[in-house]
């Protein structure tokens, strides 16, 4: 399946980005110099001439393979009626996958390369049929619905993220008590952006797909939030803002180079860069909080 640059970076020796690619150290030559480029649409190294696909480039590194199949498909369209056929409910799905995860730990590398591995337990997070599940979880506790991540080995361009049909929780909250107890929280851009936000001591907050971080779903807390938009989200997060009126405050972070979002700086240079970075956009913006 068709992998992105992002899965295949974590492995590359000395890599850096710039813009739509970066460099790295050929791992086809002993290279003392980064020489290979390497972009969505695969690797040629300027040195030994090495060239291939992202899906070559990644069995090199990483050592597994990448499932292929001979008619490409949407597993997307499928995987809700699947899983609802033969397991019931979502409570069922999430349950199931939690343990799955849980009693065969080595599937959650991906998580582990994301540095969120040490979360599996407190968010119920777990793995089916190739995809990562994050229940959606209420005040409660009850699992409303899921938002399932493909893991880097069947995603697509077009399927990274897919959420259980008619899910009435529009927002994914990794805990709910930090959020209901803080004095502030922080609405962020994704699943794992929001589980870091939470590991760096923050009341996190994202929506179950990108529509669903609005004005409408989070009108029910009535408390000061701070709106950290990933590189390129800033006239979104303005939007949101106006609309929330007090209780709306943009964040945006000084982010180091080839960080786009939370979660690349947590991987790149550790959760307390986040947090410093985080104060310093609100003391920048004469935030407190």
């Amino acid at each position: 399946m068709k992998l992105l640059l992002e899965d295949v970076s974590d492995y590359l020796e000395q890599f850096h980005k710039y813009g739509g690619y970066g460099m790295a150290l050929c791992c086809f030559h002993d290279d003392h110099n980064p020489s290979m480029q390497v972009s969505d649409h695969g690797y040629k190294c300027m040195s030994c001439g090495a060239k291939g696909s992202l899906e070559k480039l990644y069995e090199k590194v990483s050592g597994r393979v990448v499932a292929r199949e001979k008619n490409p498909y949407n597993p997307a369209q499928k995987i809700w009626h699947t899983w609802f056929e033969k397991y019931g409910s979502v409570q069922a799905i999430a349950k199931l996958a939690h343990l799955e995860l849980v009693n065969n730990p080595e599937r959650g590398h991906y998580l582990k390369q994301r540095l969120i591995d040490s979360q599996i337990k407190v968010g119920k997070i777990g793995f089916l049929g190739g995809f990562y599940t994050f229940p959606v979880r209420d005040e409660y506790d009850v699992v409303q619905g899921i938002v399932a991540r493909a893991s880097p080995t069947i995603q697509t361009k077009t399927l990274r993220y897919t959420v259980s049909p008619n899910c009435p929780q529009k927002l994914y909250v990794p805990v709910w008590r930090k959020v209901l107890k803080d004095e502030y929280l922080y609405l962020c851009y994704g699943t794992l952006d929001a589980w870091t936000l939470v590991m760096a001591g923050y009341a996190g907050i994202t929506g179950i797909s990108g529509q669903e971080l609005n004005y409408h779903n989070v009108d029910r807390f009535r408390k000061p939030m701070f709106i950290i938009p990933d590189l390129g989200e800033e006239k979104n997060a303005l939007e949101l803002q106006t609309k929330l009126g007090w209780r709306g405050m943009s964040l945006f972070l000084d982010f180091p180079d080839g960080c786009k979002d939370l979660q690349d700086i947590h991987m790149k240079f550790g959760i307390e860069k986040v947090i410093e970075l985080i104060e310093k956009a609100k003391e920048k913006y004469n935030y407190h909080g």
